[in-house]
């Protein structure tokens, strides 16, 4: 426990040490890796209980990154990442950046299928959603941009490491955890390569509520001239509405989509 302004709070996260002599930049990477976590945003009193930083580091240093456009503050003081930083960590292929490829196509994917359209990487043992468009079906499924999302139990994670270079698929997944969200989550390596190469096969991926019990998905992967995924799209929508059926209907829209922003982002006509 630390006390912060007479109050005690308990720190449940962690600043890492990069062992270069950097306290300075491993803590403020450590609050950004901090808000990261937290799509509702937080207080600096907040970050500094739940990382063990006095309040005048927290305050300077979210200045600074504010200042930067790295943070925005809202009305009532809570902290969140930016826009900016989406854009740092994005693929750029010959000049074109990932989301200027991927987006022209986004709309014709919802308006197609009817479902919220999603385009995300992966960062580190993590999904990353980097734009949306909302689908056009009174109820309507989709994630924030920003948001993260586990890799064993999501369609987009499942695409990526599918098409993954055999070298990075297993680095990636020796640093999965393979938490067990319901009985039917992918659980353990062995059975996740196995999805992975009927993945690659089949050239989509489903979660069928392996996280969010209720929630589907699919998606297909956006592929840069070696073969390799960088990104995917995908969507999601209530699984008595995106069932099985419909994703066997809707997988070759899925991966059209796919080709469309794979050759926008390599620079070739578009056929």
């Amino acid at each position: 426990m630390r006390r912060i302004a007479n109050i005690e709070i308990s720190i449940d996260a962690k600043i890492n040490d990069s062992g270069y002599r950097t306290p300075g930049l491993d803590r403020a990477l450590a609050v950004l890796e901090c808000l990261g976590k937290r799509s509702e945003g937080s207080t600096q009193t907040e970050i500094a209980g739940k990382l063990g930083l006095t309040a005048n580091f927290v305050c300077r240093t979210t200045q600074a990154l504010t200042a930067h456009g790295y943070l925005t503050r809202d009305p009532e003081k809570r902290l969140r990442l930016s826009g900016k930083l989406r854009q740092l960590c994005q693929p750029v292929l010959d000049d074109v950046p990932l989301a200027e490829a991927a987006l022209p196509t986004m709309p014709w994917l919802s308006e197609e299928t009817g479902e919220a359209a999603h385009l995300g990487i992966l960062v580190a043992s993590e999904g990353l959603v980097l734009e949306r468009v909302i689908g056009t079906a009174s109820i309507k499924f989709y994630v924030e941009r920003g948001s993260r999302f586990p890799v064993h139990t999501s369609a987009p994670g499942k695409c990526i490491l599918a098409f993954a270079s055999p070298g990075d698929r297993e680095t990636a997944v020796a640093a999965l955890s393979f938490e067990a969200f319901h009985p039917w989550t992918i659980s353990n390596a062995a059975d996740f390569l196995r999805c992975l190469d009927e993945a690659k096969r089949e050239g989509f991926s489903t979660d069928l509520g392996e996280h969010l019990e209720g929630d589907h998905c699919l998606g297909a992967p956006i592929l840069e001239r070696a073969g390799t995924a960088v990104a995917s799209l995908w969507i999601t929508g209530p699984s008595r509405r995106l069932d099985e059926r419909r994703i066997a209907e809707l997988a070759p829209i899925v991966k059209e989509a796919g080709r469309l922003a794979s050759s926008a982002l390599r620079g070739e006509a578009v056929r």
